[in-house]
């Protein structure tokens, strides 16, 4: 299972580098805002050629900030020509529940990566990955392409198994159909609690916020044996 940093923050992104914990980088208009990002496309080009060059080769995905398939269509190219690293988030359905699988269609035979985002169904999972899969019988790039399930929104309205469920069964049905060149990534992951079961269903990836991390590393009992065992090692050195 891959870890993918949730974040727009370069100096969170640095850290888990330096841990071995980052295997790509998501963001979208929402993380860019809170990470301080200003200045309209050209601050999210700026931030976003420095997480790229800091990560390459691995993975960022940067989000469209329109759900017309003609707009899309513009943004996604512009994003693509950034760096050879970036993969366009693009969401499953407009405002309206529309379909935007026209898009990622058209996208994934340009050779440009997507991860197609906002999923919270099997249904909506499977279309993704047929868009993709058709997409890539056209291009001659074969890259590797995501689709993006919020396990946590799904866990908020039909409870964690439910959640679980739909995880397990994208996967297997990509096994089924050897769809090789897509992966899944699970969003909303909002507490160690969440990284504990859903990196057991089967999903590729999970991408987590920093501040999730931070809490998977907690335990008292964990605490107290580290001030345990540099106590005694102190006893034993003084008696050496």
């Amino acid at each position: 299972m891959k870890i993918f940093i949730d974040s727009a923050e370069v100096g969170e992104v640095e850290k888990y580098i330096s841990w071995g914990l980052c295997d790509g980088v998501t963001t979208n208009p929402s993380i860019c805002l809170k990470s301080g990002v200003k200045g309209g496309e050209e601050g999210i080009k700026k931030r976003a050629l420095e997480i790229a060059a800091l990560i390459a080769p691995r993975p960022l995905s940067v989000e469209v900030t329109t759900d017309k398939i003609d707009e899309i269509l513009v943004e996604a190219r512009k994003y693509n020509a950034w760096a050879e690293n970036i993969s366009v988030k693009v969401t499953i359905t407009d405002r309206n529940g529309s379909s935007l699988l026209p898009a990622i269609y058209q996208l994934v035979s340009e050779g440009i990566s997507v991860n197609v985002t906002a999923m919270m169904t099997f249904n909506q999972a499977i279309l993704a990955a047929k868009a993709i899969n058709a997409g890539l019988s056209k291009s001659q790039v074969k890259k590797t392409h995501f689709i993006s399930i919020f396990a946590g929104r799904i866990s908020e309205e039909h409870g964690v198994e439910q959640a679980q469920k739909v995880l397990k069964e994208v996967r297997q049905w990509l096994d089924f159909h050897n769809y090789k060149n897509i992966e899944i990534i699970v969003g909303s992951v909002r507490s160690p609690e969440n990284v504990d079961l859903w990196s057991k269903s089967g999903a590729h990836i999970l991408t987590i916020p920093p501040e999730v991390i931070a809490k998977c590393l907690l335990s008292a009992r964990t605490k107290e044996t580290v001030v345990q065992f540099l106590d005694d090692a102190n006893k034993a050195l003084q008696q050496l």
